[in-house]
């Protein structure tokens, strides 16, 4: 009996845990456009990014450490009502862990227990956990791993604007200006806007 109720404990988280992703080689896009990546919610669903964000608008908030995760909550309120705001533009945000490379055991490790801090569902869909060579990252962005960043992407993974550090009125107010300049205007003048944006 001991026998039996220890395998279904087994089986039991087994079901609640998720795969370690693969760690994601990394390839520069075109000039101003997100990097080529390869990634994984925390649902275990793999994401080939950035064709695979899947707004008509992204927002992708990237930080690299696990402090970070306090400066990112700062954004996201105001991120949530942001959506709200414009909601013909089809904007949708993502969490972005981006982290060096590590064996499949410690992906594993990383992975579930970022699962089990996460009770929320869609906190889950919305956090994908890229295993990658960081130092390039940093290259290829120009960034550093000391601070977060959040960055406006189009459809076609081209980077529309971007700033670093936790949420603030002028950040926010900056970010409702450049996405109210996409907001009900004629085509032609949208792909202007698209090859003139802040980068």
């Amino acid at each position: 009996m001991k026998k039996i109720f220890l395998v279904l404990v087994t089986l039991s988280l087994s079901s609640c845990l998720i795969s370690a992703s693969d760690n994601s080689q990394i390839s520069a896009n075109k000039p101003q456009h997100f990097p080529f990546l390869i990634g994984a919610d925390l649902n275990g669903v793999k994401y080939n990014l950035p064709n695979q964000f899947s707004g008509k608008f992204n927002l992708i908030a990237i930080g690299f450490e696990r402090e970070h995760q306090s400066a990112i909550d700062t954004w996201i309120p105001a991120l949530t009502e942001v959506i709200k705001t414009y909601p013909d533009l089809n904007i949708k945000f993502y969490e972005i862990p981006l982290i060096y490379e590590l064996s499949t055991f410690s992906r594993a490790w990383v992975n579930n227990g970022m699962r089990f801090g996460i009770r929320d569902q869609e906190a889950r869909k919305r956090t994908i956990t890229v295993f990658t060579n960081r130092d390039k990252f940093y290259e290829i962005m120009k960034m550093q791993g000391d601070r977060i960043y959040l960055v406006l992407l189009s459809d076609e993974g081209k980077i529309l604007w971007r700033t670093d550090g936790e949420m603030t009125s002028e950040k926010l107010i900056l970010l409702k200006r450049i996405l109210g300049s996409f907001k009900n205007v004629n085509p032609e003048i949208k792909k202007d806007l698209k090859e003139n944006s802040l980068n």
